[in-house]
């Protein structure tokens, strides 16, 4: 009987983390965005700076970029730009092991606190991926001294355990823009 119970509660915890490892997207802000309107919103100076393993997030950075209108720099290019210049500073990283990639934490790690920030990943790890994602994401607003307003992740296709093929896909990239519609909305609120 014993030995049953025990079964049943192997089973009920790994059907719980295969469906949480199926999460994809996800948006955070510190407060409703909500608030006004899009139309509204003043031209925003922002710069996207991310690490890219396989275009995952590469792909994202751009999407954002594109929809917030400025650049979108790869970190090893950064150097050429003066960070406290903007107003809104967003980072993104893929997600290895629950963590940014190096250059991306070194990145941050020599950062004096933007004005406002954001962080994004993209992550391609099954089951546990949703929560080494906010790992990563955890890790990266620290080092950005909680000047955070925004956090997003989606799903990146993993080239050694081909998972999420086609991702960071159509319905990623549309989260991505309501990410960035969100940090513009809440900037204009400063």
């Amino acid at each position: 009987m014993k030995k049953s119970c025990f079964h049943s509660f192997v089973f009920i915890c790994a059907v719980f983390f295969l469906l949480a490892g199926c999460a994809a997207q996800k948006t955070g802000f510190i407060k409703d965005p909500g608030s006004i309107s899009y139309t509204d919103i003043q031209p925003l100076k922002a710069l996207v700076v991310y690490d890219s393993w396989s275009g995952n997030t590469a792909s994202v950075a751009q999407v954002i970029a594109e929809e917030i209108t400025c650049p979108s720099v790869a970190v090893d290019d950064v150097g050429s730009y003066v960070i406290k210049d903007y107003d809104l500073l967003i980072v993104g990283s893929p997600v290895h092991g629950g963590m940014p990639t190096g250059k991306i934490s070194d990145f941050l790690s020599a950062l004096e606190a933007p004005r406002a920030s954001a962080v994004f990943v993209t992550y391609g790890a099954p089951l546990f991926g949703p929560a080494t994602a906010e790992a990563c994401l955890n890790i990266m607003e620290r080092k950005l001294h909680n000047t955070s307003i925004g956090r997003f992740r989606c799903h990146g296709f993993h080239h050694i355990f081909r998972t999420y093929p086609k991702h960071p896909d159509n319905k990623d990239k549309t989260s991505a823009v309501e990410f960035a519609k969100g940090l513009m909305i809440l900037c204009s609120e400063q």
